[in-house]
């Protein structure tokens, strides 16, 4: 049963202040998420997870189908890029979405590597990220701090890539591991 709902007169000082407040907590927010995440990233057994399934019959890795050609995707929007939980900007919009390569590599590469791009990303942030990831072991990681990511299995980088400029918008991907251009869209 709906009850009728009193008019509530709020004043505009009322509405700045809650707004001054809600930017001062996400940024407070922000700097505690990648505090937590740099205390992640020094874990030397962060991304070593196995999991074993005695007396199961592994499958194939999963081949990512490809939209790029379907007449129904391209009446789709594209996919909102989000700066995960790290960062709280004014404007995010204004950061152009970005792929970053994971490759399967070591966790002794992989660790430093993500210091690094995460560091220089909340120190002067330029970009929304889409991460493509080789494996899986990275995404539980991603995911905690509410990043864009896809698992690409035995998709190739450029299938991947094309794929994700359609979904997300992005126009480069770079490797996380010295930040090298791995694809660029042609126009």
């Amino acid at each position: 049963m709906a009850t009728k709902q009193d008019n509530i007169s709020v004043s505009p000082g009322l509405v700045r202040r809650l707004l001054r407040e809600n930017r001062t907590m996400g940024k407070q927010l922000a700097d505690h998420e990648f505090k937590r995440m740099l205390g992640e990233l020094s874990n030397p057994s962060l991304f070593m997870l196995e999991l074993d399934f005695p007396g199961e019959t592994p499958v194939e890795p999963p081949v990512i189908p490809s939209i790029i050609d379907d007449p129904i995707s391209r009446k789709l929007p594209r996919i909102n890029v989000n700066t995960g939980s790290i960062l709280s900007v004014q404007n995010p919009e204004g950061l152009k979405p970005m792929g970053i390569h994971i490759p399967d590599i070591p966790p002794e590469q992989l660790r430093p590597a993500l210091r690094a791009l995460m560091t220089a990303h909340v120190t002067e942030p330029f970009a929304r990220f889409v991460f493509l990831c080789d494996t899986f072991r990275p995404i539980p990681f991603l995911g905690r701090y509410k990043f864009v990511y896809e698992y690409l299995g035995q998709t190739p980088i450029a299938r991947a890539a094309e794929r994700a400029a359609f979904r997300y918008g992005i126009s480069e991907v770079r490797s996380v591991v010295g930040t090298r251009p791995v694809w660029t869209k042609s126009e």
